[in-house]
């Protein structure tokens, strides 16, 4: 009767490890670069339909009104939409009413009329490399235009 593991059946396992191992390594090292894209695409969403409310609330408003945290009429542009998220940095504090964690992994810079921002995936330095249209990389920023009230995301943005 046999008590301990032949030589040959331990290769055996240690191959089949290794097989395994070699197949499930490629899949999880995307896992950050796909955890970074995933939250700053629902910061974008996030941030979008917040501008999106503040703008319908003053269209409905008959009388004056407060938003975010704490701004009023007059922190809006003619167009009814915020004259800016946040004040830059921290990024979205006007907008947002939890914004601590958000704006410490989100710049934020004036250029012209303009809010250009970069997330956790958009940051340079954040290695997440170039995965098509509709997804932050590293080349890529987030523009505010408070005259139209949108918050989208610009493809190559060289700046």
């Amino acid at each position: 009767m046999q008590k301990a593991f032949s030589l040959i059946e331990l290769i055996f396992v240690i191959v089949i490890i290794g097989i395994l191992a070699a197949v499930a390594v490629p899949k999880f090292r995307g896992l950050s670069q796909n955890s970074k894209i995933s939250a700053e695409l629902a910061t974008a969403s996030t941030i979008q339909s917040a501008i999106d409310d503040v703008h319908s609330q003053w269209i409905t408003a008959d009388e004056s009104f407060t938003w975010g945290n704490g701004k009023t009429e007059a922190d809006l542009n003619k167009e009814g939409y915020p004259a800016q998220l946040g004040d830059c940095p921290p990024a979205f504090n006007w907008i947002l009413k939890n914004s601590s964690t958000v704006d410490a992994k989100w710049s934020c810079r004036k250029k012209g009329a303009i809010y250009i921002y970069r997330g956790p995936a958009s940051s340079p330095n954040s290695n997440v490399k170039e995965n098509g249209p509709g997804k932050p990389d590293s080349n890529d920023a987030w523009i505010y235009d408070p005259k139209k009230g949108t918050f989208e995301l610009q493809e190559n943005y060289a700046s």
